[in-house]
């Protein structure tokens, strides 16, 4: 994590508690008004990867949940969303895991989704245009993997914190889209929802350009604050350095 919490158990709760009522703020704003729900319900995805880096992703993801679940409860949609805003947690985690440099949960969770997907019949008929932007991210994931495990950026040039930055943006944006496909899909949730294979079909045409939008909006506000909050923490000497190899473990 970034943040100096570590066992200070009140410092802990009470950036978890700051991080998810700021979660529930924006899960009750509706990015549209005539989207209430899917991915496009709220925007406590501009905000999850950042809480993921700053607080690790166990504590990231907890925080993340917990304001998703309060923003749902407050601002309530279908039944159906409180399994969906899951994956802000799970992209909260993602992000913290990305940031400390610890791959292999990043690899596995995403394959074992990416896998899961593949193998349901139903997917077999849906366009990959329609989750282009997820292979992607796979493919960043590999690259990432093969990278901080080989050393090839350094850890103190700008370009690197960038990319870095941009990394777990991406990733865990991807992460977080491709739990709700995994759960829509081969969860098997689109029937209780009352989608045939036909719509899903439609709905994929469309999602190959909308989804990364989301990406985008979100990389922009994590560049943009996210590196500000970090530099601020590395200038008070509170943060940890990114991908310290001898404190965190794989």
């Amino acid at each position: 994590m970034a943040l100096p919490i570590d066992s200070n158990s009140s410092r802990t709760v009470s950036f978890v508690a700051i991080f998810a009522a700021m979660t529930a703020v924006l899960d009750i704003i509706p990015t549209l008004p005539t989207f209430y729900a899917g991915i496009w319900d709220s925007w406590p995805f501009l905000l999850s990867p950042i809480v993921g880096i700053l607080l690790g992703p166990y504590l990231g993801a907890l925080s993340v949940g917990l304001g998703s679940f309060l923003g749902h409860t407050i601002y309530y949609r279908d039944p159906t969303e409180f399994l969906f805003m899951l994956g802000l947690s799970m992209g909260a985690a993602v992000a913290g895991f990305v940031y400390q440099h610890r791959w292999k949960p990043v690899f596995g969770i995403y394959t074992a989704m990416l896998l899961g997907y593949f193998i349901y019949p139903v997917s077999w008929g849906l366009p990959l245009w329609g989750i282009w932007d997820i292979l992607v991210g796979y493919g960043i994931v590999l690259i990432y993997s093969v990278a901080t495990t080989r050393g090839i950026w350094s850890n103190t040039s700008e370009r690197y914190k960038l990319i870095i930055l941009l990394f777990c943006t991406m990733i865990a944006l991807e992460t977080d889209i491709l739990f709700r496909v995994f759960v829509l899909v081969p969860g098997q949730v689109h029937w209780l929802l009352g989608m045939t294979p036909e719509i899903l079909y439609g709905i994929w045409l469309v999602a190959g350009v909308i989804t990364p939008i989301k990406v985008v909006l979100a990389a922009i506000v994590v560049v943009t604050l996210g590196r500000q909050l970090l530099r601020t923490l590395e200038q008070q000497g509170d943060s940890i350095a990114m991908g310290d190899s001898d404190s965190l473990a794989n």
